[in-house]
């Protein structure tokens, strides 16, 4: 059987609100090129953008509409969220706070996916709605300046490379920005490891073809994003399908499969060392002679784990509000109220709308949560998506294998319940927090 239990922090922050916001400041970018002609390490590791650790991006958030209204402004905070957690840690600590930052300039815009009208395969939205962010992106440019737009879905890269094209800036989707956090959060050898395969399987599915100014096919640069089907990709010689582009596109693919490879074997020898000081632990066991069991505490992204963790194990347990802030998981010995000692383990957060083959990239991060005895299940009762937060955990977990006897006796921790029963007392019944 389910069982609840609830708990709060000591302090509070108010979210964001849907009304226009100061301006805030970006890197300097450009992902759109594949640095063709360089080193297999360098043609496919690195980041989004070239960036200065000291300088965070200007982002121009654009947030596509959701129903209902509450679910829309929860995803807009999560969208100016992560817009903000893109920032470089140096010696595994952020050196700003958080909660200093002005909130990136955004706008609300329609949804194709909500009407009627099929979502457009070379630019997702429609002409109007594009000519409306470009309007925004031209005024904000006349002040600060903004360095690259993020697109809170999932686009393809001919979606992706064609907005780039049109508003004439970097475009980062919901995917591509996780991951150029997961790098900018990346500390720890096997953190870093990580990272670079989740970039590396998301760089893979942006390789499409593109007519170059000079009207030659390349892969990956700037110009005019066309699809193509399978049997164009297999011919070649006439039009726009040639040989040479064929050639390139093999030759990306070959690199990337290759690094891939490498990390893949330098991920295989850290989890090999994991699983000998798993059962280091075990075999060492506990005060009471009984066997060192472990706890692994898992939830939505910035849901409040490493904060339970540090109030449970009395320590100082470094966490932060930025998104995907812990990477790796990170352990801690407490000792029960009836003497046995277990291990808690903090591991990364989970987050909606993020492909298989990413969560597999952390597998061997992920390999706590596989091992241990029990899950407890940290969820943040004050977000209005709070369910989808839920379903979008249990569904990361069935993904990586745990089994349905462990999901039964999941134990869930609800945050902020304090904060809950306030908002609960104060506002009208129908009044949605």
């Amino acid at each position: 059987m389910l069982r609840i239990l609830t708990w709060s922090r000591s302090s509070l922050r108010s979210r964001s609100q849907l009304s226009p916001s100061s301006s805030f400041s970006i890197l300097s970018s450009s992902y759109s090129t594949l640095n063709q002609g360089s080193e297999d390490n360098q043609s496919t590791a690195g980041s989004v953008f070239s960036r200065d650790p000291s300088d965070p991006p200007r982002l121009f958030v654009v947030q596509p509409r959701v129903r209902p209204a509450t679910f829309l402004q929860a995803k807009l905070n999560e969208a100016l969220c992560l817009a903000n957690s893109l920032e470089e840690q140096r010696d595994g600590y952020f050196h700003s706070d958080f909660f200093d930052k002005e909130l990136p300039p955004h706008v609300v815009v329609q949804n194709p996916s909500l009407k009627s009208a099929k979502i457009r395969a070379d630019t997702y939205f429609g002409p109007g709605t594009v000519e409306n962010i470009k309007c925004h992106l031209n005024a904000l440019e006349s002040k600060d300046g903004v360095d690259a737009v993020f697109v809170n879905t999932i686009l393809s890269g001919v979606q992706q490379r064609n907005l780039e094209r049109i508003l004439g800036k970097p475009v980062l989707d919901r995917v591509g920005l996780i991951i150029e956090i997961f790098n900018a959060h990346a500390h720890t050898k096997e953190a870093k490891l990580q990272a670079e395969l989740a970039a590396l399987m998301y760089k893979k599915s942006r390789l499409v073809r593109v007519r170059g100014l000079d009207g030659r096919n390349t892969f990956g640069a700037s110009g005019e994003v066309e699809v193509v089907s399978a049997r164009g990709r297999g011919s070649g010689g006439r039009g726009f399908i040639s040989g040479a582009g064929e050639t390139e596109l093999q030759l990306q693919r070959r690199r990337i499969l290759e690094r891939r490879n490498h990390l893949l074997s330098q991920i295989e020898e850290v989890r090999r060392t994991r699983a000998v000081q798993r059962a280091a632990r075990k075999k060492r066991g506990g005060l009471d002679g009984r066997g060192l069991a472990t706890v692994a505490v898992v939830g939505y992204t910035n849901a409040g784990k490493s904060t339970l963790i540090s109030a449970l194990s009395d320590s100082n347990l470094y966490s932060d509000a930025r998104l995907f802030a812990t990477l790796d998981a990170r352990l801690k010995s407490v000792v029960l109220p009836s003497g046995r000692k277990v291990l808690l383990s903090d591991t990364v957060g989970f987050i909606s709308d993020l492909p298989v083959q990413l969560v597999e990239a952390f597998h061997s991060t992920l390999e706590e949560v596989l091992e241990a005895n029990l899950l407890l299940h940290v969820i943040d009762c004050t977000a209005p998506n709070r369910d989808e937060h839920r379903s979008t955990v249990l569904q990361v977990l069935q993904q990586i294998g745990v089994s349905e006897e462990k999901l039964q006796n999941m134990i869930e921790v609800w945050n902020k319940v304090f904060y809950h029963s306030f908002l609960s007392k104060n506002n009208n019944k129908n009044d949605v927090f």
